[in-house]
Order: structure tokens, then sequence, then C-alpha cells
């Protein structure tokens, strides 16, 4: 039975909805700050995903015992719903295009927004999920990689419309880093390091849309980390590109296994779009951080300079970066450097931050001024669909917010 968005959240004994509504601005340029547009504001981490419709989408994922709820949010300039569910501590929000289509995955259960109202939650699996990712792809499929009690992976798929399929993922060890991503054609790849000593061997797994079993696994390559961190990202088209601690690996076609390209550095970030995958970076030069792309299609780009600030090296989580791309090849990214340790106090304050917009290949169309936060103490969360506001969520570290979501035009 599907609920309309008021009704479910009258039953939940909540409705919070803006009675005013904001606009574009006609002469912003991309990356500007969205006028118009203002989330409610957060106590505890959201993921977020913009439908076709350009409707922004939130699930809150409260630390245990945090908060005696989780919230599903709704919204559009300053308009926005919200739908209060059980607290849950792992999950996520995909949504598609086209239409106003969402899908949010909290614990075990999930929940569908069809361009009325949401569904009645369905249970993906009779198992606990402990940890788990939601990835999905421009047409709002899902994939869910997650763990049963006692660490075996599972994958459980969702294709827009369907119902859920759950595979068990035999190759993956307990407890490893892992990753997955899933293409325009459904095909969801997973990838996981194999503990070697003080290295890892990163393999690799596919399995394609409409079937049941695993293809063998491959190893891809070795970093010098027995437990890497790991990123994997997949265009729409189906080229892959893998970050496993400092070293990159990317297909050359859809169908072909990755090789390895180069190393970069061990905090860089990836993001792709239907035919393009960018690779954002830090580095510091004397006391100057600098914050450097390239993308790449079917050849890598030049090394572009976004932005330069100066910050100490006394703050070790600095600087922080995010970044974001969009159907077309548009890329957005978040970038913040802590000012200097103060005479009075060993706490970094600041940030000097911008926001920088660059074109489907490695032109910088925008720089505008960054978050507004004083700590940079998680990553920044970079979303936008095929319409609607590019979302930053992000931790400011304050004693006013704990957690923001701001809205740049496209």
């Amino acid at each position: 039975m599907r609920r309309t968005v008021v009704a479910a959240c009258i039953a939940a004994g909540v409705l919070a909805t803006s009675l005013v509504a904001g606009t574009t601005a006609a002469s912003a340029d991309p990356g500007d700050p969205a006028f118009g547009w203002r989330a409610p504001e957060g106590n505890v981490h959201r993921d977020v995903a913009v439908s076709g419709a350009g409707r922004v989408y939130s699930l809150s994922l409260p630390e245990p015992g945090e908060e005696d709820h989780s919230w599903l949010e709704r919204g559009r300039w300053l308009e926005w719903e919200r739908l209060e569910i059980p607290p849950v501590t792992t999950g996520g929000v995909i949504a598609g295009s086209p239409g106003d289509y969402a899908m949010a995955v909290a614990g075990n259960a999930s929940y569908v927004f069809n361009g009325t109202g949401w569904d009645d939650p369905v249970t993906i699996t009779a198992q606990e999920i402990g940890t788990s990712k939601l990835v999905g792809n421009k047409d709002g499929d899902a994939a869910l990689l997650w763990s049963a009690p006692g660490g075996r992976s599972y994958l459980s798929r969702l294709e827009r419309g369907g119902s859920w399929v759950t595979n068990r993922v035999p190759s993956v060890l307990i407890d490893v880093p892992r990753d997955v991503a899933i293409n325009n054609a459904g095909k969801v790849t997973v990838v996981w390091a194999v503990p070697k000593g003080t290295t890892a061997e990163i393999r690799r797994t596919v399995i394609q849309p409409g079937a049941t079993t695993w293809s063998p696994s491959v190893p891809i390559g070795t970093v010098e980390h027995p437990r890497p961190r790991l990123r994997l990202v997949t265009e729409g088209e189906g080229r892959e590109t893998l970050l496993a601690r400092n070293k990159l690996w990317r297909q050359a076609s859809s169908t072909t296994m990755p090789t390895y390209q180069f190393r970069t550095s061990s905090r860089a970030e990836l993001a792709a779009s239907d035919s393009r995958t960018r690779l954002v970076w830090a580095g510091l030069v004397g006391e100057e951080h600098r914050f450097y792309s390239r993308s790449v299609g079917t050849s890598w780009g030049s090394r572009v300079l976004m932005w330069s600030s100066d910050g100490p090296d006394e703050c070790p989580e600095s600087p922080w970066f995010g970044v974001g791309m969009v159907p077309g090849g548009r890329s957005y990214v978040a970038m913040a450097v802590r000012t200097d340790v103060g005479e009075t106090t060993e706490v970094c304050g600041g940030p000097f931050s911008a926001f920088a917009t660059l074109d489907k290949f490695d032109g910088i169309l925008n720089i505008s001024g960054g978050p507004d936060t004083a700590l940079q103490t998680t990553p920044y969360q970079i979303v936008g669909g095929t319409s609607g506001p590019i979302v930053l969520e992000y931790e400011p570290g304050n004693w006013t917010i704990d957690w923001r979501m701001e809205f740049y035009d496209r």
C-alpha cells in the first residue's frame, strides 16, 4: 500500500513543511550558492540524493543511542517533508531519473518514493544487517553490499519497480576493506583487500544483470598496506576506476580488466558520471596546500590546479575536500584548509575554503566561497542529479550546528 507523504508523516506524528518557497537566481553562475534553498538543520549525518525531478532526499543515520528515531526527508527550495522511522545506524538513499523517484535503505528495510508517496517498508532480508553500502545508477536501480552477523558478505539488488534479490558474495573474506559499484546496465562490481602480512592483494568479482552467480574472483594488484582505503566508481557506460591506498587502476572499456595507471595521494577522491571520471587530491608545497584534479574518458587529461591556500602542518586533518559529478560530466569540488594554531590555544581554527565547478573536461567554470565550517572531521558528501541543485553535506564541527546541507547552482 502506498501512503502519501503527508499521511505518512501524520501517522508518525510529524509534519514539518515550510510555507515559503524560494526561486532560483537567474544570474547565478554554476557553483554559486543556490538562492531560495535551505534544509532543516540536523544533529546527525544524513545520506543524500537528488531525483530526476530535482527533489532532494535524505536519510538521517544517528550513532547508536544518539536518537530515538531516523528521518526520511524530501525537499525542494524551502519546502521540506519529514517521515519519522525507527532509528537506524546503517543505510543510505539513492534517486533516479526520469521522474521523482527515490529509494532508501534503513537497516534491513527499504522505502520507495515513486512520485506520489512513500510505499510501505519492505524487508530486504530477515538477517540483521551490519555494515552496508548502498549505490545506485542513473535509472534508480540499486545495489546494497552488506555484512551479516559473523561478517559474511552479501549483495542485495533492486531493479527500479522490481523486488529485492540477494546473493552471497562467496569470495570476500570476513572483515576486510571492500567497495561496490553499479553501472547503468545494472552490472555490479565488488572489490576487496586480502591481507598478506604488511601488504594486501586487491581482488575483484562481477555479477551481471539478471544473473545469480558471480564471476571468478581475480587479482587486480598489490598495495603496501594490509587494510588499504578502497574507492571504486563506475561510469554509467561501464568503465570502472579503483583507488587502493595510493594506487589507481582503470578499465580501458567496460569488458576489460582494470589495469594499473599511476600512484597518487592516499587521501585522493574519485567521482564518475556517464562517460568520464574525476580524480581530486591535495598536496603541500612549502606551507601552501594545493588542490589538484585530473579527468579521464578514453585518456587522462592534464593536471589542473584548482585552488591553493596557506595552512600549517600542525593541523593534521587539513586539508579536507570532496568531489561529486552529475550526468553530463560537470564536477563540483569542496575544499578547505584550517587556519593557524592560535597563540592561546592548540585548536586549529578557520577555515579558508572554496567550492570549484569544472566542466566535463578540466576547465574551471567558477570558484565560489566554500563550506562555512570550523572543523573538517568527516568527508564532504557532494551529490547531484539530472536536474535540481548540487548538495553538499558535511559536519561543521562547531558548537551550534552538528550537521549541515548546503545547496549550489548547477
